[in-house]
């Protein structure tokens, strides 16, 4: 894969944004057990984020902050961006819905498909139930949290509740992303299906069916012309045909003016 310009330069903005915002989170926690250590040792009208310590924390990030704030805006004024980020994203349930739609009767690989996408999307909701289990349990555990200031223990409560919940969300985006390989499966089955169900159409074209269908429509166009001409003959052997040239030559004459 070739990488140009303009995708080193959107590396480099992603990893610049992936930084700044640990560095900030980083800076946020640390400037609260500070804080919270004040509190525990008597002082108990320490401030947690005062604007002096907020400036303090924010000073070692300054540099690397202003520079990715400037490093996006000369991108701006090159003209740099993604030009995929205006395009649809490509769904590919959606595609599959569309494709299986122009199927008449699913094949077996198919069924076995879908009964797959079932399976994966059960297993994730309840991989992401088992995994909360444990968070609910800490919750409403009292000893958990502090009473006199109603407040937890921050890195206490990360570490007893983030492992769990981050666990919940692989096991989801593992089995988001095995349903929809099984969806492109699925939807290759279908486009095959598709061809075998027209190729066995045009096999039946020629069918007996078919055929006298073809053969009686045949019959009735050629009896509506046999119709059409004994008509036309009759009118002319019983004069009808002067009568309407008559007509015709009236209302050329006095009602359009042509005489």
């Amino acid at each position: 894969m070739v990488m140009t310009r303009k995708k080193v330069y959107l590396i480099i903005q992603t990893v610049l944004c992936v930084v700044l915002v640990l560095l900030l989170s980083a800076a946020a926690i640390r400037l609260y057990r500070e804080g919270e250590a004040l509190k525990k040792a008597g002082d108990l009208f320490a401030e947690i984020y005062s604007p002096d310590k907020v400036a303090a924390a924010f000073a070692g990030i300054a540099p690397l902050f202003f520079g990715a704030i400037g490093f996006m805006a000369a991108g701006l004024l090159l003209g740099i961006k993604d030009e995929k980020a205006d395009l649809p994203v490509k769904d590919a349930g959606c595609i599959r819905d569309l494709t299986v739609s122009r199927v008449a009767v699913p094949s077996a690989e198919m069924n076995r498909e879908r009964g797959l996408q079932k399976k994966y999307r059960v297993s994730g909701w309840a991989a992401f139930a088992a995994c909360m289990i444990p968070v609910f349990l800490y919750m409403i555990n009292p000893a958990h949290f502090n009473v006199e200031t109603t407040e937890p223990d921050f890195l206490h409560l990360l570490t007893g509740t983030g492992p769990w919940i981050i666990l919940g969300f692989v096991c989801m985006l593992v089995m988001a992303r095995l349903s929809e390989k099984s969806i492109l499966r699925e939807t290759e089955a279908a486009k095959v299906r598709i061809a075998e169900e027209k190729e066995k159409s045009s096999e039946n074209v020629g069918s007996a069916p078919a055929a006298a269908g073809a053969r009686g429509m045949t019959v009735i166009r050629l009896l509506v012309l046999a119709a059409a001409v004994v008509f036309i003959v009759l009118g002319i052997q019983n004069g009808s045909m002067g009568d309407v040239l008559n007509k015709a030559r009236v209302i050329c004459s006095e009602c359009i003016g042509l005489g």
